[in-house]
């Protein structure tokens, strides 16, 4: 994989960036009106090719994990990049399964929302089997897409499942998020698993759960790169305004030094996320460098976060600048199921 981006995925850069731009007024720094799901403005992503951008051209798409990574990074400053998520990862189990091309297309078109869902974003999962009959139940706290998917993909160990999120045995309660978005606890009760339901079994199926995280991988590490940069971009810019004893703040040398650092590890965290990006597209799902690189893109965005915050001093911590919102979305990112803390605990398990 190049470190340089292809021409065909600067013009991608450059669409969501204007997107963001164009859009900016609207959301406002905390979000605004795109914390919930905004119907026009999906099908304007769809139309411009986002959705797309996770799928190979073999399944209709025209990119694949470093596109993906793109349009994530781009979006980060907006809640669109956390929904986004969900949906690229129930595309890439589509095309991995080799089923329901139909719905596949469906939701690059936007005509149909999904939401892809893995074990470890899950709180008492449980698969019972009793001869042919398959029960799930369990609970998928925060999913980002929860309010508004009209199914679901699961990639379980064994199976693959595409779940009418309406169906008999599913739950939803939605709330506010720490992020100002809105998210959805959805508990399965009992839920069978009818045959027409299984895209996969067996070791297609774990390719599908392998491929699953490479992409929620990635999707995360992609996010920490977006957000870090609009946080030091916003950093940098104040200190050059913000005067102190008749110059500017960004002259005193002790600054300098934390600006120093806050580069550094924004550059480190693009690193890592090329990586996990590169990792996706070649198909190497080994645990312990993915579960390295989202940890360690998350603990080096969170001490961007603080910085930035602390940088531009009282104004930092009001609700006019974006310091904020951008903070509680890394701190969602290491926090919930599946993020950068289960993350955590697969490398001590392993060290352990």
């Amino acid at each position: 994989m190049k470190l340089n981006l292809t021409d065909e995925q600067t013009m991608l850069a450059q669409s969501v960036a204007r997107l963001v731009a164009d859009n900016s007024d609207r959301t406002g720094p905390n979000g605004g009106a795109e914390a919930h799901h905004d119907p026009d403005g999906w099908r304007q992503i769809a139309e411009l090719g986002w959705l797309s951008a996770g799928v190979s051209e073999s399944a209709g798409g025209f990119g694949g994990s470093r596109e993906m990574a793109v349009v994530i990074e781009g979006a980060a400053s907006t809640p669109l990049a956390g929904r986004l998520t969900p949906v690229f990862m129930a595309l890439n189990m589509l095309e991995e399964s080799g089923g329901a091309p139909d719905l596949l297309a469906e939701i690059m078109a936007g005509q149909k929302l999904a939401c892809g869902l893995l074990p470890e974003m899950a709180s008492n999962l449980e698969v019972r089997r009793t001869g042919s009959d398959i029960r799930l139940s369990g609970r998928f706290p925060a999913v980002a897409m929860g309010d508004a998917a009209e199914v679901v993909v699961l990639a379980l160990d064994d199976i693959t499942v595409l779940i009418d999120a309406d169906a008999d045995g599913i739950g939803k309660h939605g709330f506010r998020a720490m992020d100002g978005t809105t998210q959805v606890d959805l508990a399965l009760s009992e839920m069978a698993v009818r045959p027409e339901m299984i895209l996969a079994s067996g070791d297609p199926a774990r390719t599908v759960q392998d491929r699953a995280r490479l992409c929620h991988a990635a999707t995360m590490t992609a996010e920490c790169t977006g957000l870090c940069k609009s946080l030091f971009d916003a950093t940098l810019t104040y200190v050059k305004q913000r005067e102190q004893f008749g110059q500017p703040i960004g002259r005193f040398q002790a600054l300098q030094h934390r600006l120093a650092d806050m580069f550094i590890a924004l550059e480190e965290i693009r690193s890592l996320a090329l990586a996990t990006a590169r990792a996706a597209e070649e198909g190497n799902a080994q645990s312990r460098p993915l579960s390295q690189a989202v940890t360690g893109s998350i603990d080096r965005a969170l001490h961007i976060a603080k910085e930035a915050i602390q940088l531009h001093g009282g104004v930092g911590m009001t609700d006019d600048l974006p310091l904020g919102a951008g903070l509680r979305r890394i701190k969602m990112l290491q926090v919930m199921l599946g993020g950068g803390e289960t993350h955590r605990q697969t490398l001590l398990s392993a060290s352990g």
